[in-house]
């Protein structure tokens, strides 16, 4: 049986509960999720799979299960991204629950919960983390679950001393997260940082084009003889703000591919990527391109690019894969998303993904085209 057909009849056994999908007892359930911490990869990879696929009331309370008393830390941690695929109504309970677990992965995947869906009533927990978070990973996970909620008095003063506080791997989260979630309020700290030389300069000025306010314009104006990498983030950030999108484009595109340097060659393709987060389809198609056309190392990049609009705008990526006439561009597509999600290893994301491909594939009419392009992408990424 193809393949792509294959994992279609295994995702209908599993929505519709057939006789197949309702035929897995607690036990096999439970070996599967014993097995999400397999140093084998094809055999924690196929438990996931299977769990992906088992009905919601056998799974849920398996998972949960796991997720609260497994031995293996690594298998709380996977249970628990696994779980974050399911809609079921007990899981914000168990995430506020799990705000300050012993186990880093687990606090991590619930701050990202949380950032996904922000409950103001956790908005004076989260703050206070800041001052007891240490974890250097989760950490910056935390910035964002605050960048999301409204920008009350609290989350305000909060993020804006971030900016200038700790490593800079923390403060570049921190303006990240502001530039995600426009935060006008920060134009001014963010500008500072932006008219300066550093490390920090790419991330500032990229978060000023995000947040999109006319003083982030005029504070982009200001900027003169940016480095290389700073550069390029420049011009994404001012096609961000509608100044000759399609000139910047070509500019990004030149330097993708005669820069020397490879970490300007990495530059100019990422600032693409940030465009593309927009929706902005020419720098898809300058992304598809260069993928096409450029050396290896060029692809990884694009792939990279490519997955990465893929985890943060779901929706508009698989939406453009089914609407695509261009079989070819598509399979190109989708094996770059296949190569990206692999070196990313952003298991949360890459989990929402599949939520939003599954999803997807049900509203889609049974043997239609798209409903067959949806199938491909979940059996290629290894869902």
């Amino acid at each position: 049986m193809p393949p792509r057909l294959s994992i279609a009849i295994v995702l209908l056994a599993a929505a519709t509960g057939s006789a197949a999908g309702q035929g897995a007892p607690v036990a096999e359930l439970q070996r599967a999720v014993d097995s999400l911490a397999s140093f084998d990869y094809p055999t924690r990879t196929t438990a996931a799979r299977q769990l992906r696929r088992a009905p919601a009331a056998s799974l849920v309370p398996v998972l949960a299960g796991a997720i609260r008393d497994h031995a293996d830390e690594f298998v709380r941690y996977r249970a628990l991204v696994v779980l974050t695929s399911f809609n079921d109504r007990g899981t914000p309970d168990l995430m506020r629950t799990l705000l300050a677990d012993r186990n880093d992965r687990v606090r991590e995947v619930a701050y990202r919960w949380f950032e996904r869906y922000p409950d103001t009533a956790l908005t004076m927990p989260l703050v206070a983390a800041l001052n007891t978070e240490q974890s250097e990973f989760v950490r910056p996970v935390l910035v964002r679950a605050i960048a999301a909620l409204p920008p009350s008095d609290a989350v305000q003063r909060a993020l804006l001393a971030e900016i200038g506080r700790g490593f800079d791997f923390f403060r570049s989260a921190v303006i990240e997260a502001l530039g995600d979630y426009r935060a006008a309020y920060a134009i001014d700290a963010i500008s500072a940082l932006s008219a300066a030389d550093g490390v920090l300069q790419d991330d500032a000025v990229l978060a000023l084009g995000r947040i999109g306010d006319r003083r982030a314009a005029v504070a982009l104006s200001t900027v003169s003889n940016p480095p290389p990498e700073v550069a390029a983030m420049l011009q994404a950030a001012q096609c961000m703000l509608g100044d000759a999108c399609a000139v910047r484009i070509e500019w990004l595109v030149k330097a993708a591919q005669s820069s020397p340097r490879p970490e300007a060659v990495r530059a100019a393709v990422a600032a693409l990527g940030a465009i593309a987060r927009q929706d902005h389809v020419d720098a898809r198609a300058a992304l598809m391109a260069l993928a096409q056309a450029g050396p290896d190392r060029l692809a990884h990049e694009v792939a990279l690019a490519m997955s990465g609009v893929a985890l943060r705008q779901p929706a508009q990526i698989l939406g453009w894969l089914m609407a695509t006439r261009d079989d070819a561009e598509r399979t190109r597509a989708i094996d770059l998303l296949q190569q990206g999600f692999e070196s990313l290893e952003e298991d949360f994301a890459e989990e929402q993904f599949f939520a939003a491909a599954r999803a997807a594939y049900w509203m889609e009419a049974e043997g239609s085209p798209r409903r067959t392009v949806l199938a491909t992408v979940i059996d290629t990424l290894e869902f």
